[in-house]
């Protein structure tokens, strides 16, 4: 009986197919500059930033992003572990709030720009294909207690400002790019359910205008990268989130295609279709 199963089992072992990925196949790590770098001599506040300070009891043990990972410190070492285990590609993103001196004008710190340029020099000597993000729910805090944040069109320009500013720096070494990650959260947690700052609960109208202006600031950014000819490809990362019905009952069915509307649709339509 042990024989028979045992020769079940190695027959059907033998039928499996080996998965062979390509020499260009990404195998990649992703995380942020707001998650991971710490706060060390940024320019400016972020919203996580200031949320930290002044309540550190909101996030786990009371660990934030003043030091985050400390990769401000560690990216070296850092880079060559992911080398080690196989990682050929990463995505980090730009903080807003290390890279711009200015935010009305869109003024660079040097400080900032020598940062990203280590990490872009780091990636490729350890051959690793770098995709880099412009906003990771990281907005520069004085911008939501100046303008309402991204309720503001105001805030839209200075983001298209932000982005010209780091294509300009770095645009042509970094040859993937991306505008926001996970758009939705900042509506979702920011405005409706309050799990990040500015922590609102059922701000429904306040949550639309920041859909509109995050998916027109998207639009806007996507459309400067193109117009600068740079050699490279941009797009948006969404987290999208599958609605399914209680029951095919007429209410359930609407409410699910709401949901799916609201939750999914919102960002995807406009970027892949433009509608």
């Amino acid at each position: 009986m042990l024989y028979f199963m045992y020769r079940i089992i190695e027959r059907r072992l033998s039928m499996k197919k080996k998965l062979v990925f390509p020499n260009l196949f990404w195998w990649g790590a992703a995380s942020s500059g707001p998650q991971t770098e710490g706060q060390y001599g940024k320019v400016h506040e972020n919203v996580m930033d200031y949320w930290f300070k002044t309540h550190p009891e909101d996030f786990f043990d009371n660990v934030g992003p003043l030091v985050a990972s400390n990769f401000f410190h560690t990216y070296t070492e850092d880079f060559h572990l992911m080398k080690e285990i196989g990682v050929n590609s990463f995505r980090t993103s730009i903080q807003w709030s290390r890279l711009i001196k200015n935010l009305e004008t869109g003024e660079p710190d040097p400080k900032g720009i020598a940062f990203y340029n280590s990490i872009i020099e780091e990636a490729k000597k350890n051959q690793m294909d770098l995709v880099m993000n412009l906003h990771h729910f990281d907005l520069p805090v004085e911008l939501l207690q100046k303008y309402g944040g991204w309720e503001s069109k105001h805030v839209v320009e200075l983001f298209v400002k932000f982005a010209k500013t780091a294509f300009t720096c770095f645009g042509d070494k970094v040859h993937y790019w991306t505008t926001f990650n996970e758009p939705m959260v900042i509506p979702e947690a920011g405005y409706l359910y309050a799990f990040h700052y500015p922590n609102l609960k059922g701000k429904g109208k306040e949550a639309v205008q920041v859909i509109y202006n995050l998916n027109l600031a998207s639009a806007k950014v996507i459309q400067l990268y193109r117009s600068l000819g740079l050699d490279g490809k941009i797009g948006i990362i969404l987290n999208l989130t599958p609605a399914y019905p209680r029951s095919n009952s007429p209410e359930d069915l609407e409410a699910s295609r709401f949901t799916d509307d609201f939750f999914n649709k919102v960002f995807l339509n406009p970027a892949v279709k433009g509608t």
